[in-house]
């Protein structure tokens, strides 16, 4: 008998029903994108307009007004001064004109070295200053230029105050806002370092005034002593400082002049007054 053996039948490959999108679908994924973006523009632009408001109300509207002006960390000059350089006004905008600008005007003051503006949303602006201290006076013909130790020149007037006198110095331009030139301040930084060491020794009321007129040479006053001195230039400052100490001490009520401008430092000394 013949056996009829089934022959195992191949499988049959299935096709998969899914298609790739029709042209129809790319229009409506296509078209969703474009409302996507422009609802983001739309909502772009409405938040610039509202800033753009804000911003215009803040700046221009009678909302924000100044009500307080407070001035801090001024010595020399009275806040009212101050007050008035800048150019604000109770009732004025608030944030009309911007603190830079108010900043420039205060500073224009020569006594002002630096000035913070702080505006609150309550109405106050508050100035805070810097001020430059006068250290020494500049002779003049007809009266005093103030100076700090950096050589900007402060005010210029009559009035002497006590401090120090430089003569001898170059600078043309003396007027308030100005700054000594260039070998006026070199010197300028020998005379600080002077003053500050015989500070340190406690001997630098004494010292009335300065000569910077030869670099090599500056010449101290000190009449409440009856001397001068011949201090040389800026090396051995301290040293000096102590020989001048010693030599007013050895020659108390005596008239002359003390001698420190010496090559050998050990052979300084006093030369009475004929």
């Amino acid at each position: 008998m013949k056996t009829n053996v089934k022959q195992p039948q191949k499988k049959q490959s299935v096709k998969s029903n899914t298609t790739k999108p029709n042209k129809q679908n790319k229009k409506q994924i296509n078209k969703k994108k474009n409302v996507k973006i422009r609802r983001k523009i739309v909502a772009f632009l409405g938040l610039l307009i509202f800033c753009i408001i804000i911003f215009n109300i803040v700046i221009f509207s009678n909302l924000f007004k100044i009500r307080k002006i407070t001035v801090i960390n001024n010595s020399k000059l009275n806040a009212e001064e101050i007050i008035q350089n800048s150019g604000l006004k109770i009732g004025n905008k608030l944030f009309r004109p911007s603190s830079g600008k108010i900043k420039n005007k205060v500073q224009e003051n020569a006594y002002i070295e630096h000035a913070k503006i702080t505006k609150k949303i309550n109405g106050e602006v508050i100035i805070d200053v810097q001020e430059r201290t006068p250290t020494y006076m500049l002779q003049l013909e007809d009266g005093y230029g103030y100076i700090n130790n950096q050589g900007y020149i402060l005010e210029v007037s009559q009035i002497a105050m006590e401090l120090p006198i430089i003569k001898g110095y170059e600078t043309q331009d003396i007027s308030a806002g100005k700054r000594l030139d260039v070998e006026d301040l070199e010197k300028l930084d020998i005379v600080n370092q002077i003053i500050e060491t015989a500070k340190s020794h406690k001997i630098n009321n004494i010292i009335t005034a300065i000569d910077i007129t030869n670099k090599n040479n500056f010449l101290l006053e000190i009449p409440s002593e009856s001397k001068t001195v011949e201090f040389g230039d800026g090396t051995n400052i301290n040293i000096k400082i102590l020989w001048i100490i010693d030599l007013i001490n050895r020659n108390k009520g005596i008239p002359g002049s003390i001698i420190v401008n010496v090559q050998n430092i050990k052979k300084v000394y006093f030369r009475e007054k004929v």
